[in-house]
């Protein structure tokens, strides 16, 4: 059990474009009977698998050196044409031992993700492993690492200012939502039901806002967001009743190449403040709306400058994660060693059990059947003594090497 034996096949936002990462996703029910098939053809000792929007990895374990042939096998499972497979073999990042752990513990602290720092990477690591465990795809090594992995992440999240600054435009818009004290039973319009609608849906709800109606282009999405919370729902035909009914905020974040909020939407509005948060990339609203009266608009361009000032506020930690990666490394190693030392001592107490079998049932055994039980009991209790001492004691000193070796090298 050594790191040497971890392998790591990556394919992410940085060397792949997101269409080949998405040929490699496992659909979750598949996972368990996909994984278990492709660690047998595979032949590995270990196998877990992480997938993100960009990001999937292939985390295995073997004695044995995970080879180009391998690999290859790895991307026949998923039945690519041969230009797809020349192009999977081509730009997937292959690592092993000491290269492999010290990316997964960067990949567990959001190092290595699009949005540096992100902690939703964590979660989604831990799980993968956690899966692997359950599904008995994964050993010892696997879990001592993963182990590790969220130790030295936890440490990186509460001991720098990786995570602190946000850089996502989202989380900074609801930022600027919740400085204008909109009221939870005020009237809330979300145009548009993609992923960002659907974080901000999240935020609304766990904040207690009630009075919610989300609009979409195909209304299914927009019912799917809504009725799990007791809200309304409609299509973009609705927006002018929605626009009167007079919503104290509005988000907005659709596809639509032009803006859906121009001069007349406006005047649809009745008077009074509203807030708007524009996601959508090009804007989804125009001057004439931004420039009506007691309208406070919030957008990418404004969030976007912000968001970049955090991102390099965020680079400046990467000396202090370094060394807290680099600490995780050593104890890796560290308890790797330690828990191949067990192994190798695993048989020891049943050496020394027959042993004190054979003492007792045979050896002594004449000499035993004259002593009283008074006695007979007391020979039982010094022997169990140290049968247990000299079962911890090597295993004790071993741990004292492996430590006294690490501190040596």
């Amino acid at each position: 059990m050594r790191q040497e034996h971890l392998h790591i096949v990556s394919l992410n936002h940085r060397n792949a474009p997101i269409e080949r990462i998405g040929q490699l996703h496992i659909p979750e029910d598949s996972q368990q009977t996909f994984l278990k098939q492709l660690k047998e053809k595979l032949e590995v000792q270990g196998i877990a698998y992480l997938t993100t929007c960009n990001r999937v990895e292939f985390i295995l374990v073997d004695e044995a050196y995970f080879c180009m042939g391998r690999l290859q096998q790895l991307f026949q499972a998923f039945a690519p044409d041969p230009a797809e497979l020349r192009s999977l073999m081509g730009t997937a990042m292959v690592m092993h031992g000491e290269e492999a752990a010290r990316h997964l513990l960067r990949v567990s602290a959001g190092l290595e993700s699009m949005v540096l720092g992100e902690r939703e990477i964590l979660t989604q690591m831990r799980s993968s492993l956690e899966k692997s465990r359950q599904w008995k795809l994964a050993g010892d090594q696997l879990r001592i690492t993963e182990r590790v992995a969220v130790e030295t992440a936890k440490q990186i999240f509460t001991e720098t200012d990786i995570a602190k600054r946000s850089v996502s435009v989202n989380a900074l818009g609801w930022k600027a939502f919740l400085e204008q004290d909109v009221k939870t039973d005020a009237n809330v319009l979300v145009i548009g039901a993609g992923q960002t609608n659907a974080n901000i849906a999240r935020f609304l709800e766990k904040r207690g806002h009630s009075a919610v109606r989300i609009l979409n282009r195909t209304e299914a999405k927009a019912e799917t967001l809504a009725a799990p919370r007791g809200w309304d729902w409609g299509p973009l035909e609705a927006l002018p009743e929605a626009l009167a009914s007079g919503p104290e905020a509005i988000f907005i974040c659709t596809g639509s190449a032009h803006a859906l909020l121009g001069a007349q939407e406006a005047t649809l509005l009745p008077e009074g403040r509203c807030f708007v948060l524009d996601l959508s990339v090009p804007s989804g609203l125009d001057e004439a709306f931004r420039n009506r009266p007691n309208t406070e608009v919030i957008g990418v361009q404004e969030l976007k400058p912000i968001a970049d000032q955090n991102v390099a506020g965020r680079r400046t930690a990467m000396g202090d994660c370094q060394r807290i990666i680099e600490n995780g490394m050593n104890e890796l190693t560290s308890r790797l060693q330690q828990r191949e030392v067990e192994l190798a001592l695993r048989e020891l107490p049943q050496l020394l059990a027959a042993v004190r079998n054979t003492a007792l049932g045979e050896v002594f055994a004449d000499e035993l059947a004259d002593l009283d039980g008074e006695t007979r009991n007391l020979v039982d209790r010094i022997v169990a003594y140290l049968e247990k001492k000299y079962v911890s004691v090597p295993m004790k000193l071993a741990r004292e090497a492996v430590l006294e070796h690490l501190d040596k090298s």
